[in-house]
């Protein structure tokens, strides 16, 4: 395919066709034929080899390819429960996902029938250097999760051979009933987040502050709620309103009703809690923590404590003076006289006189600011950039000028008319080659999935005929929409957001691998933020920020004195701007360590001990963490990594971009020698290869103003 058939538009492999998984019904007989189809393979597989004939071609090979298979249409079936439009169709696509996990842990990981082959190959090729080294990884990996799910417990330690029949069956039935468990409980709690509408009803009078192009945007209510404004508690709009509103007494209001989403999530997350941890102790480990960073580049829980402590000793070296820039704005403020706490910063104060002091001490008007960041232009220049650094061209193959918005649901190309969809290609200089399909769907309607993530539709891998099968990665936000003759605009914020969330997509399309459980973002979980994160210095760049705006009236770019404002609040209030984050992640690591002998994690205790980390007072929330999807995501005992990504992506900015930034050189040397890797080598190993070293943090605490 050269450069001309690129810019044509022909690839090579088609776009995904979404008719097939169009209704409940073939949802659900998806993913019964995936079940019946992955129970039949192993079957075959364990009635046909032995552990004395097998080795890594006729039995590793078979399941790692009969997994890149299977991703294909189980991939697709989760984005649907997240995204679908029906209800019952995202219900029963729920089901599927379900069915589907359940299938797997029963033929595969509970299969001791199948771990005998795969132990036979361990013990014979484990140190075959005749194997290309991701073959070796993806061996080693696929029978250490078959011992992580509970094979042979208990009869000797984890590192033997378990070439008998072994390890007690009531205990690997007890960890199957967790793991079914704890999987219907992630679904339900993320459901209860997402698919009742959390609303919050408001006059103008409580809305002081709020410019008025956003309060047109809120639906007006009729009847009992006439003259009031209705805003989604479970939407990006609620939190931006918490720097806006300028009463107290409404700032309080909307916080409080975005941390009591979903109350009810409060007895699955003290449930999950508990199973975590009973799982971890049956598996002979003293935490779910310890569990779950043991295949991590912290490898324990030890080196994790290490790193947050460090954090939390430098953010309250600094919070204090923070805290009291902002009390001095609390005083100053009339709308605070008379009222409860008026002499004490509250947790939802925080946005609201950051803001403020960023104004008046920087001259940074984040309105005037985000009319430079149009959501739709800033997307394009956004690709344009990810393009020229890395090797890139991105066509729209969705453009209504084109192909009318209902036209391309019926054809099954996306599952909503507000879908973007780009093929995308190796620029000539990378040899133009067809590289996959990135989707856009920006922004919120009823039900979709809340908050913003990237997600791979299918992983790329190798095909059995050596043929590459391409990827496909969808990015999923919350962006409001354009309203009233006026486009979405981006606060700043946002446009970080949505450059750190691209960079996901752009690490899923620079993915080079055999095998898709490898593929681009598809790393350990302490390293697949990192690039995206080391992305976001883009935003904080002054070239960078001139490429990617442009007024939305005059198409005029982000003026020097106003990026040059902006740049300086980088490090401004940075102990207190880091607080959520440190809050949420003190939480989780709390919560999934040890606990003491003969008693239970108090899940409600530690989030109130947590909610006072740092001397900010909270009043009401008792229940914030029934909102933390994340750790019902896989971010389980596992939060910690996005400071542990931080460091690595300082890191790497700091030694190979901070000098020119939009050196493409240096971006697709990182493309070839990081992205591309993905997952399939060990990625201490990858950053050495990069760097010439090991990551160090004065980088990681130098950009937060810590050091």
């Amino acid at each position: 395919m050269d450069h001309a058939q690129a810019s044509a538009g022909y690839p090579p492999q088609p776009p995904l066709s979404f008719d097939a998984l169009i209704d409940p019904s073939s949802v659900l007989h998806a993913s019964n034929k995936l079940c019946e189809n992955l129970q039949q393979f192993v079957d075959k597989l364990v009635s046909t080899v032995t552990p004395v004939n097998a080795t890594f071609n006729n039995v590793l090979r078979q399941l790692l390819q009969h997994e890149n298979e299977m991703q294909l249409t189980s991939n697709l079936i989760t984005i649907i429960s997240l995204v679908a439009p029906d209800t019952t169709l995202r219900n029963a696509a729920a089901e599927a996902s379900g069915k589907i996990s359940h299938c797997v842990m029963d033929c595969k990981t509970s299969n001791m029938d199948l771990f005998r082959l795969i132990d036979a190959v361990y013990q014979r090729q484990k140190d075959d250097q005749t194997l290309d080294p991701e073959s070796r990884k993806a061996l080693v990996e696929e029978r250490r999760s078959y011992v992580r799910k509970g094979i042979g417990l208990p009869d000797a330690p984890r590192t033997q051979n378990f070439s008998e029949n072994s390890g007690s069956d009531s205990c690997r039935m007890t960890l199957r009933y967790i793991e079914r468990r704890l999987q219907s409980i992630r679904s339900e709690f993320i459901k209860n987040l997402d698919e009742k509408p959390y609303v919050i009803w408001l006059t103008r009078a409580e809305l002081v502050g709020v410019p008025e192009d956003a309060l047109a945007r809120l639906e007006i209510g009729t009847g009992e709620l006439e003259g009031k404004l209705r805003l989604y508690s479970n939407g990006m709009e609620a939190r931006w309103m918490l720097t806006v509103a300028s009463s107290p007494a409404t700032r309080q209001h909307i916080y409080l009703e975005t941390k009591r989403l979903a109350r009810g999530n409060a007895l699955l997350f003290h449930e999950a809690i508990q199973l975590r941890h009973q799982s971890a102790q049956l598996l002979g480990y003293l935490s779910h923590l310890a569990f779950k960073v043991e295949v991590t580049m912290a490898k324990t829980p030890t080196a994790v404590m290490n790193l947050l402590d460090g954090v939390r000793d430098r953010v309250i070296r600094r919070l204090g003076g923070d805290l009291e820039k902002l009390l001095q704005l609390k005083r100053a403020d009339p709308a605070t006289l008379g009222q409860p706490n008026s002499d004490t910063i509250l947790w939802p104060d925080i946005p609201y006189y950051s803001r403020l002091y960023e104004e008046q001490n920087y001259s940074v008007d984040q309105a005037q600011i985000a009319g430079y960041f149009p959501l739709y232009e800033t997307v394009a220049k956004m690709l344009r950039l990810f393009g020229k650094l890395f090797g890139f061209e991105f066509i729209n193959i969705t453009k209504h000028e084109i192909s009318p918005a209902a036209n391309i649901v019926e054809q099954g190309l996306v599952w909503h008319p507000g879908v973007m969809l780009y093929n995308v290609w190796n620029d000539e200089q990378e040899g133009g080659e067809f590289a996959g399909y990135l989707y856009l769907d920006l922004h919120p309607r009823p039900r979709k999935c809340g908050g913003a993530q990237c997600r791979p539709l299918q992983l790329g891998f190798e095909r059995k005929d050596g043929q590459r099968h391409y990827p496909s990665t969808v990015l999923l936000t919350n962006f409001t929409k354009p309203a009233s003759g006026k486009p979405s605009l981006l606060q700043h914020s946002d446009v970080v957001l949505l450059f750190h969330e691209l960079g996901h997509g752009i690490h899923d399309l620079s993915g080079r691998c055999k095998y898709s459980r490898f593929h681009g973002a598809e790393t350990v979980m302490d390293f697949s933020e990192a690039p995206s994160q080391m992305l976001e210095n883009w935003c904080w760049d002054r070239g960078a920020l001139k490429l990617l705006s442009g007024h939305y009236q005059t198409g005029e770019a982000l003026p020097d004195d106003v990026a040059a404002s902006l740049l300086r609040t980088r490090v401004v209030l940075s102990a207190v701007k880091l607080m959520p984050q440190l809050k949420m992640t003190l939480f989780d690591t709390a919560v999934h360590s040890e606990a003491l002998p003969d008693q239970e994690i108090d899940v409600a205790k530690i989030y109130t001990e947590c909610d006072k980390f740092g001397g900010i007072k909270s009043v009401g929330d008792e229940f914030g963490y029934t909102t933390y999807r994340h750790l019902f995501s896989g971010n389980d005992g596992g939060m910690y990594s996005y400071l542990w990504s931080k460091v690595i992506a300082m890191d790497l900015f700091d030694a190979v971009f901070k000098k020119d930034p939009l050196d493409d050189n240096a971006g697709r040397r990182y493309r070839h020698m990081v992205l591309e890797k993905g997952g399939s080598q060990d990625e201490m190993e990858t950053l050495v290869q990069f760097l010439g070293r090991r990551p160090t943090s004065e980088a990681f605490y130098k950009s937060l103003g810590l050091d």
